[in-house]
């Protein structure tokens, strides 16, 4: 390798080196050029808000929030620098404002204690709180925001009163079974250990009932809980208005313990002992067909009538039948009942879903219709499938059309009631076609195309079809005409078009053949016959003949000529050349 060689290779290396080197330069640059970073958080390990602009833990009234404020650059501490707190309520307006030194870890802390004023806590207090940190590094400006929620952090939010059946109810007799439904919220991040304390204070604030859930801190996770406290109004308490406090701990009292948050109270009425009362509750099966009334409380040993409205219609061609009651399971005959309320009952009125099947015919009896339970099985029927007016016109069954079918007058095909059907009979018209002779009774009667269907007094023919009718020739007489309901046809026609678009009476008319030499039908053909044959033996002696003539006046023409040159025509002598 020449020196020149290796100089350019060593020139080559150096400037990559330099080059690698200002990169990474220009790359730290660009990290370290804005590093600056306050992150405010608070003491509610461990949902505290560390990071940018993140949620912290719930706090309470009067409780104490201590705030910090990391101060780094480029992840490195910074200490003894100032660092300014301000602190917003719901409202928006300016709480505390205060500024602390950061340590030698870059952690500037500030505390305030969350107040409660005389009015307006609610607003004022409850709700989203902002704190804001800022801090000057180097001239430009860093902040972090941190929001947090002050509320009860535990609180029963809601009490309802419940019978024995878990029933909402407001009035209960003594020693009755009362059910306290409590509803508790837990509005921290973090489950939290708690002592629900229920006590109830009748009407001149004797205590009636003192529940403690759970001795030891039950732990409550964060949201809604649902607790159900089981006791009895006892039977000291005075009749009248009773309150029922709720109240959540931190524990028991005597062992320090102390309240989350403050009671929430509700009421109940303690009823006189004079009677005891059973309740009765009336509904339907399915539910919700139809109200009832009679359903609430009753004195022991009352007795109770009930009655349930027979047809529940629920549109057009379909509603819900009654069919029985049931008391407590037992089914009970009748639609109106009567039992003795010697304890807490149900009655249920079953009913069924039905739907109408309506049979439309304009002829004869129909017959199905009528209200079917859902998905039974239903039949169209009618008691005739011909309907004869009389008057030479009738009606003839074809097939059941609508919601039905089949071709059976008497049943139609299976019907399956999944709602309002109808059934409709379909007919079609007939006229009745007399055909005859007079003299009445001759032999053959006229041929008819189509036959027709028979009847005592005719045919019966589709409507608006055509019928041919052909007059035969009847021995010893003679046909004259066709006579078509009372009108006179054409002389000699023996075949005839009638139309059915209404009944129709056609008769052939003959006369009796005058007396003399008879012959036979066949005669006239064998005389055609003869008549026939003697015209074609004319016609081939003609043609013969003619044959013959041309013949011969072919050689006269050929002797005449010969004659005219050896005669002298005129003189009769014969002339010679």
């Amino acid at each position: 390798m020449t020196m020149t060689k290796r100089r350019r290779l060593v020139a080559v290396v150096t400037l990559t080196i330099l080059f690698a080197i200002f990169i990474s330069i220009v790359i730290n640059l660009k990290v370290y050029a804005d590093g600056g970073k306050i992150d405010l958080f608070s003491n509610k390990v461990p949902f505290d808000g560390k990071g940018l602009n993140q949620r912290s833990d719930a706090f309470q009234p009067q409780e104490l929030v201590e705030l910090y404020a990391r101060v780094t650059y480029n992840e490195g501490p910074i200490a003894n620098w100032l660092v300014a707190f301000q602190v917003l309520n719901p409202l928006n307006k300016t709480v505390a404002v205060g500024v602390n030194w950061t340590n030698d870890d870059g952690v500037a802390s500030f505390s305030f204690r969350i107040p409660w004023p005389s009015e307006g806590a609610e607003q004022e207090v409850f709700g989203d709180w902002k704190v804001v940190a800022t801090v000057d590094i180097a001239g430009k400006v860093y902040s972090d925001t941190l929001t947090f929620q002050v509320g009860w952090i535990i609180q029963v939010i809601d009490i309802k009163t419940l019978n024995v059946d878990l029933i909402y109810q407001t009035s209960f007799l003594r020693e009755e079974t009362l059910v306290l439904n409590l509803t508790v919220k837990n509005i921290a991040l973090t489950s939290k250990p708690a002592v629900v304390i229920v006590d109830a204070f009748d009407v001149i604030d004797c205590p009636i009932i003192h529940v403690v859930y759970a001795e030891k801190p039950t732990i409550l996770r964060p949201g809604e809980s649902f607790i159900q406290i089981v006791s009895k109004v006892p039977r000291n308490a005075t009749v009248g208005r009773a309150t029922v406090s709720a109240v959540a701990y931190t524990a028991l009292p005597e062992y320090g313990g102390v309240a989350y948050s403050p009671p929430c109270i509700t009421y109940f009425d303690v009823l006189p002992p004079l009677k005891v009362q059973h309740y009765l509750t009336v509904k339907t099966d399915p539910p919700d067909v139809v109200f009832i009334p009679g359903e609430g409380w009753y004195d022991e040993g009352a007795n109770v009538s009930l009655t349930a409205p027979d047809v529940v219609p629920i549109f057009q061609g379909a509603r819900y039948k009654f069919k029985y009651w049931d008391v407590d399971g037992v089914a009970l005959a009748g639609n109106s009942i009567t039992f003795v309320m010697d304890r807490n009952h149900t009655a249920t009125a079953h009913y069924s879903l039905q739907y109408y099947l309506a049979v439309v015919s304009p002829y004869g009896v129909a017959g199905g219709g009528g209200w079917y339970d859902a998905n039974e099985t239903a039949y169209a029927f009618l008691d005739v499938g011909v309907f004869d007016h009389g008057n030479g016109t009738r009606r003839v069954f074809v097939s059941w059309g609508g919601d039905a079918s089949g071709t059976n007058y008497a049943k139609s095909n299976p019907i399956l009631m999944d709602g309002p059907k109808t059934a409709v009979a379909c007919w079609k018209t007939q006229f009745l076609l007399t055909v005859g002779t007079e003299p009445a009774g001759l032999k053959p009667q006229p041929s008819r195309s189509p036959l027709g269907e028979a009847d005592p007094a005719g045919w019966w023919y589709d409507a608006y079809v055509n019928v041919f009718l052909a007059a035969p020739p009847v021995s010893g007489y003679d046909f004259v005409r066709w006579v078509v309901d009372g009108t006179a046809l054409e002389v000699g026609v023996y075949e005839l078009r009638v139309f059915m678009d209404r009944p129709h009476v056609a008769v052939a008319h003959y006369s009796v053949r005058v007396a003399g030499w008879f012959l036979p039908e066949w005669f006239y053909w064998i005389l055609l016959l003869i008549l026939v044959l003697v015209i074609i033996l004319l016609c081939v002696w003609i043609y013969r003949r003619r044959r013959k003539a041309k013949a011969g006046e072919t050689a006269f023409e050929r002797g005449w000529t010969a004659w005219y040159y050896g005669y002298d025509l005129l003189g009769r002598n014969r002339r010679f050349k």
